[in-house]
């Protein structure tokens, strides 16, 4: 007795799922969550380099300290001031460290000691040098320019920067007597604004690799 003969039916494919198109709703939040990623990024940048302009400053404050004319103790007097704000620095990127979901506060708190920190660095052309118009700029210039290229952040370079200047300035004045020297002070300080414009953006500008495309 014959088998029946049976043929082969030809192998179907499986039917692949078609994506769902995103709601309206998912597509509207992706900018805000693109804002929130690209500020996170600026603050935990922040928060890491913090800790080297700190250390720079301190080398910085010592040398000035040590070389810069003032009366010792006045100039040991300052040379705390500095010291207190880089040990808070390191206080606030080891509680940021154990507390890392805490950006914003950790930020805040930053840009707060740096804000003291210029307080303290413009004290200094009072407390630590003597009233030389050329040491009095180098020694008001150097560190916003060094904090402004390490820090990358707006906010804190400004917060350092403007009171440091700003006592520098009348640290010419009051002291040495020195129109000119205040105003090439103004002017390299507004050179070294804009060469940390064009090294860092504009503030608010995206990082590199979180553009939207």
């Amino acid at each position: 007795m014959a088998l029946p003969e049976f043929s082969a039916s030809p192998a179907r494919e499986t039917p692949r799922p078609v994506p769902a198109p995103l709601p309206g709703v998912a597509l509207g939040r992706l900018p805000h969550l693109h804002d929130e990623s690209r500020l996170a990024l600026r603050r935990a940048g922040l928060l890491a380099r913090a800790v080297p302009a700190a250390g720079c400053l301190l080398v910085l404050g010592t040398l000035a300290a040590m070389f810069g004319g003032g009366g010792l103790a006045a100039a040991f007097l300052w040379s705390l001031l500095v010291f207190f704000g880089v040990a808070a620095v390191l206080a606030s990127h080891l509680r940021a460290a154990s507390v890392f979901k805490d950006l914003a506060g950790s930020a805040a708190d930053m840009r707060a000691i740096f804000l003291y920190l210029g307080l303290a660095w413009g004290c200094g052309a009072f407390l630590a040098l003597a009233p030389q118009p050329a040491a009095l700029v180098a020694f008001t210039l150097a560190p916003c320019l060094m904090v402004g290229l390490l820090l990358g952040d707006g906010p804190a370079i400004l917060a350092f920067a403007g009171p440091a200047v700003l006592c520098g300035l009348a640290a010419l004045l009051l002291r040495a007597a020195s129109p000119m020297g205040a105003g090439v002070l103004l002017a390299l300080a507004g050179a070294a604004a804009l060469l940390l414009r064009h090294r860092h953006g504009p503030p608010g500008a995206a990082p590199p690799g979180l553009a939207l495309r």
